[in-house]
Parts: C-alpha cells; structure tokens; sequence
C-alpha cells in the first residue's frame, strides 16, 4: 500500500479511536478559536485560516521548561532543525540552528518579531538559540509561500515572535541551572493606566559550552553568554489612536579555541554579537470598518570576531561583519460589506559592511502589497493577494497567492492555497570577496563582483593556472521562486474535545542559486563564483492531532512525510546515466531511483508526540515530549550529487523530554527539567544535542496579571 494511503488510514483510524470517548470539554474549541495575525496580516480566528500554520502557547512554552527558541521549534510538528555545514542553500546542511520547513532550508524562512524581520544571517541562516522565548505570548508559524504579503525570504513560511504585552498589571522572574553550568535568569515587569502600557524584560543566559568527543582538545560547542532587554511602551491618545515604542536589545559573546596543525589549543579569540531593534509604530482606528497603521522600523547587527595565534602572538583572523535595515510601511485595512481589503506599501533600505566585500554594499526595495477576503457565502472565504516588489539590484518581481476556506459545516473545514515565493539574491551572493588563507587560498566572488576579463588577465599573468566553462556561464542573478500548493482538511469532533488535521504540499524551486568552480589556481586550489543552476521539489503531507483528556491533560500528536529531489539529478537517474557505491572503496554500479535519498539534509519521516498536564488546583503541572527524526543525507562520498551509501547519512534518532513542577501559594514555582533522556549524542550532524542534560528553575510572580 503507498505510504500515501496509509497514512490517512492511519489519520481515520486514529480520529475514529479518539471520537469513541463520551465525555465533553469545550477547553480545546476555545483553543482553536484563537485569534492569529501572521497567516493574513489581519486578526482572525485559527479555525478560519485557509493556509497551514500552527501556533505555540506561552503556556505551552513555560510547561515544557524550554529556554531558547531553537529548543522549542524542534519540538514542532513539520520543523526541523539543522545545524553544520553544507555546499549549497537547498542541498547540505548549514551552520547554526536554522528551521527547515517542509523540507526547505533555513534561508528560505522568514523570521519576524511582533510582524518585523530579524536580520544578522550567517551563511543565510538565522541562528535561532540566541532567541530567548522569556517575553514570548506566542509564536505563530506560516507553512508555505507568503511573499505575496511579506517579500522576500519567505519561500518556505514565516516564523512570527509575538512578545508579551497585557492591560494588566504583573512583576516575575526566574532562575535556572543545569547540565554544562548553563545559567538562564530572567525578570519582567507590566505598569499599566488608563492611557498607559510599560512592559519591561531582562534576560541573562550563559553556558561552559560541552564536548561530545573526547578524542578532540576543542569543545563541540565554546562557552558563551547572552544578554536581552525589551522595552514595550503603548501610550493611548484614545480609543481609537495608539502609539507604541518597542526596542530590543541583544549582546552575545563566545569564547573560541581549537587547534590548527597543532596537538594543542593555538588559535583563542571571542565573537561578539550586537543586535538592536527599534520600532515605533502609529495605529488609528477610523471606525469599527476602518484601520490604518504607519510603522518604522531599524535594526542594527554587528558580528566583530577576533582570532589570535598564541605561539605568535599575531593576528590570526578578523572579521567585523555590520548589517543595517531600516523600513517604513503604511498598512490599510478596511472592510466593506463581504470584503475585508488589505493594502499596504512600503520602502527598505539595507546596507552590509564587512572585511569580506570590497566596500560598502546597500540595497533599496520598494513594495506593494494587497489580499481581499471575500466571503460571498457562510461557507466559502476567497483571499486572492498580490504584492509587487522593485529591487535595485535584481529584476522587479511579482508574487501572486489564492487562498480558499471551504466550511460545510462547524466541524469540518477544507481549504486550498497556492503562493508564489521568491528569494532575493542576498550580499554573500552578490558582493562577496573572499579569499581563505587557512585552506591554501581558496577564493570566492559574488555575481556581481565576479569577471571573466580579469580571469582571463590572471591566466595570462600566469596567477590562475585553468578558467573552467563554468565561467562563461555567470551572469546576472535572478531570485529564487517558488510555487507552493497545499490542499488542507480540518475537523473538531463534537461529543469530545479533537482536533484533527491533514495538510498536503508540494512546492517547486526553481533557478536555485549555487557556488560552483570557474577557476583553478596554480596552486590547485578553486576559484568559486554563484549561478542559477537548480531545479528541486520537495512534497509530502501532514498530519496533527490535539485533544483532551479530562479537565488537566492535553495531548498532541503529529507526523510528516517528505520526498525531496535536484530535477536534473532524478532525471539523469532515469536515463541510466549515473552511478554510485554501495561502501566508500566498493565498485561502482549503475543507480536508480530506489537508490536516490533527496536532498541532503532531509528527513523523509518526522514525528512528534507531547502530553501536557496542569492541575491548577493543586499546583502540580508538566509534560511529557517525544520527538522522532529518521535518519538523513549529510555527506556524497562517491561524487553523484546525493546520499546513497550508509556512510553519507547521519543516524535517526528519538528525543525524550519531560518537565514536572510545583507551584506554592500562587507566587512560586519550581520546575525540574530533563531534556534528551534517552542521550542521543551526534557530534557531527546534531552539535546542538549535548546528551542527556537536566535543569531546575525557581520562578517567581511578585504581582500576577
């Protein structure tokens, strides 16, 4: 039977089990009934989107004992996380702890902050552990293009961090240690008036840093501290008119040590990591149909690393990497009869200096947006959108999307939607220029700095010993697109408190931007430049179910399926023309498609499973997580583009991860936390997973909302 099929006879049988039960709850249909921004750009209810999207509690968060954002995302159904380093943004893995969503790398994810985006990417990618989720309300995830209402880098869906802010009054805060003397203290504060909202946070997080290999002097990760503040201020003209002030700030610092040619630590320094955000924004309500919104925006990123030889006492590597976006954006929202118009317009400006690039690099985009809800009947919601950007440094884009709810009834919901995406070229690819002294002298141009005339000149100056073909094919970079499509059904069992639902995408990427040799120099190391150059797919379904059990427990389970693939590697597979190993010395054989693993870094079967329990009366509360990964492609050995030998995959795991707490007279809590029971340890391919680790926190509410 296809794995399709079983799949939803999986999804029946499942539902059917679960509607057996008697009893009833409405604690889970309120649930459902959340309002939500993300998916639409205007409020509505969870049960009335028509695109994929899940959503995080802070309640949820705060039971589960997590502390950083990467730790929470990895316990979603359908998110993966993904750390080391690979050759391309769709093939290999990357550095940091990106989220991969059905089955599209980090870069291609667009990270926002109360609906602003996070800059600072590192090889493309967001490192999401120097988030802490301590003034998170909740996080709100978006499967699937949504370029037609956010731009660029929205290719695979959007992650939106909502920080807390309530018209109530309350001061807590919280201490913990754990595994690694990781140290994690945080403490808020809301003042509220009449005309008057202040909400204030402060976080402080530190670690020694592990090794998960002996065999090595360095440590698998260095130890490091990190400081955040948030200031959150709404002053009330009136009912009608707001103004709201929030500014963030982050520092972070890592110690780093390891050896080069060496038995022993030569090489010591620290990167350091600024990162401010300030976002005023003017929010007048016209009347009960009529709401407009002006917001300003700059963030601020700096990234200094300093690297010194200790023998030499000389400098062995530095880096001051600034990257500077600021943003103005004028949203209107204005319903009318059986249409709900959003329409917006807005300009960025960026600018990115570093060691790396030649000068000074910007970049000037100017957009517009608009998506009408037309509900022409009880049962049926339209949401056609448009956005068109105009970018200084690539062709002007547009990206369309239709969406399309379809409610027979209370309990059921089908929906359908398709979204354009695209990815601007970012500066790496266009301005880098980089030569890497440590590895002989490899050298890397972006696009735009890349020639083939001063190639050709080096050749005859005798610098470059080869030009490759591959040379004469740079030229202009045009974004990245993509074409998502996901047919979705949705059902809440009226005699017990389940939710059920099931998701099926399928989205294709074209002119995928890669590095590739143009040159080789007389040394025999490689000059790199970037090219459109792929095509790839990624396709699979979801499932998710969440339900109650009595008055204090909850439960949740969710499964993905995910078949990815390079278009001209399948069909060079097809037409017999490509071969491979079965060991790293075996002979060579003939491949097919059976043999064929994807892209690497996906894991074809996800899995996740919680149970959640809060007995309020008693004060007793915690979870129960599990998370299920089966093995993926890291490494091509044999030279063929993709994994197909044991030896180029990293291993499958489960993580378990269970919390228990106690709260005394409403105002202290104490939580005990053990992540990774079952000590899954991966150096390689999972650095983030330092074994088994355990932590415990003392909370305190001073004044509670």
């Amino acid at each position: 039977m296809p794995t399709f099929l079983k799949a939803i006879l999986f999804f029946l049988v499942i539902t059917r089990i679960s509607a057996q039960q008697s009893w009833q709850d409405t604690m889970l249909v309120r649930a459902m009934d959340e309002i939500v921004m993300t998916a639409t750009r205007t409020e509505r209810q969870l049960g009335n989107t028509a695109v994929p999207m899940l959503t995080v509690q802070q309640k949820n968060i705060q039971l589960t004992g997590n502390i950083r954002l990467n730790e929470v995302l990895q316990e979603q159904t359908g998110l993966f996380l993904t750390s080391g380093t690979g050759s391309s943004a769709v093939g290999g893995g990357v550095f940091g702890n990106g989220i991969q969503i059905q089955g599209l790398s980090p870069d291609y994810t667009l990270l926002l902050i109360d609906g602003e985006p996070l800059i600072g990417r590192q090889g493309g990618v967001m490192d999401l552990s120097r988030f802490t989720v301590g003034n998170i309300r909740k996080i709100e995830v978006v499967k699937g293009p949504s370029s037609a209402l956010y731009g660029s880098e929205d290719m695979a869906g959007v992650v939106n961090i909502i920080t807390e802010q309530k018209r109530t009054e309350f001061f807590n805060g919280g201490l913990r240690y754990g595994s690694f003397a990781t140290r994690d203290a945080y403490a808020s504060a809301n003042f509220n008036s009449a005309r008057s909202t202040l909400y204030l946070f402060g976080n402080y997080n530190a670690s020694s840093g592990y090794d998960l290999n002996k065999k090595t002097i360095e440590k698998t990760i260095d130890p490091y501290y990190n400081a955040t503040a948030q200031l959150k201020w709404t002053w009330r003209f009136s009912e009608k008119t707001r103004l709201i002030l929030n500014h963030r700030f982050f520092y972070g610092h890592q110690q780093s040590e390891f050896a080069i040619n060496s038995e022993s630590i030569n090489i010591s320094g620290a990167g350091k990591t600024t990162d401010i955000n300030i976002n005023p924004t003017l929010i007048h309500l016209w009347n009960d149909n009529l709401k407009t919104s002006l917001r300003l925006y700059t963030s601020l990123y700096r990234y200094d690393q300093n690297l010194d030889n200790l023998r030499s006492a000389e400098r062995y590597y530095e880096d001051n990497f600034a990257h500077n976006f600021y943003r103005i954006e004028k949203q209107t929202d204005w319903t009318s009869g059986l249409h709900t118009l959003t329409t917006g317009a807005g300009y960025n400006v960026q600018t990115v200096e570093t060691m790396r690039y030649r000068e000074r690099k910007s970049q000037h985009i100017g957009y517009v947006f608009v998506q009408d809800e037309w509900k022409p009947s009880e049962k049926w919601t339209l949401i056609p959108g448009l956005r068109y950007d105009a970018n200084s440094d690539y062709a002007d884009r547009f990206s369309p999307k239709m969406a399309v709810l379809y409610k027979p009834g209370n309990d059921w919901s089908f929906n359908f939607s398709y979204g354009s995406g695209f990815k601007a070229p970012d500066f790496r690819q266009l301005y880098l220029y980089y030569v890497n002294v440590a590895a002989q002298g490899y050298r890397v141009y972006g696009a735009s700095e890349f020639s083939v005339s001063e190639l050709e000149q080096q050749l005859k100056d005798g610098l470059i010993a080869r030009i490759l073909p591959e040379a004469y094919r740079i030229s202009e970079l045009r974004p990245e697109i993509s074409h998502g499509f996901n047919l979705g059904l949705k059902h809440n069992f009226k005699s017990i408190p389940v939710h059920a639902e099931m998701n099926v995408f399928y989205n294709l990427v074209e002119d995928l931007i890669n590095y590739l040799p143009v040159a080789i120099q007389q040394n025999g190391t490689l000059i790199f430049s970037y090219m459109n150059v792929r095509k790839a797919y990624t396709r699979g379904f979801e499932l998710n179910i969440q339900g109650r059990l009595g008055k204090y427990w909850d439960y949740g389970l969710g499964y993905q399926y995910l078949e990815t693939g390079d278009r001209e590697i399948a069909s060079s597979i097809k037409a017999g023309e490509v071969y491979g190993r079965n060991a790293p010395l075996g002979s060579t054989r003939l491949m097919t498609m059976s043999d064929y693993g994807g892209l690497l870094g996906r894991s074809p079967h996800m899995a996740n499973a919680r149970l959640m329990y809060n007995h309020i009366p008693s004060g007793w509360g915690g979870s129960l997580r599990a998370v299920y990964r089966s093995s993926w492609g890291v490494n091509d050995l044999d030279g063929n583009g993709f994994a197909n030998m044991k030896e180029e995959f990293a291993q499958g795991f489960v993580m378990l991860n269970a919390s228990i707490q106690k709260n005394f007279a409403d105002k202290y809590t104490i939580q005990l936390t053990a992540n990774n029971i079952l000590n899954h340890r991966d150096e390689i391919n999972v650095p983030q997973m330092p074994g088994t680790h355990f932590s415990c926190a003392f909370q305190w509410n001073f004044l509670t909302p």
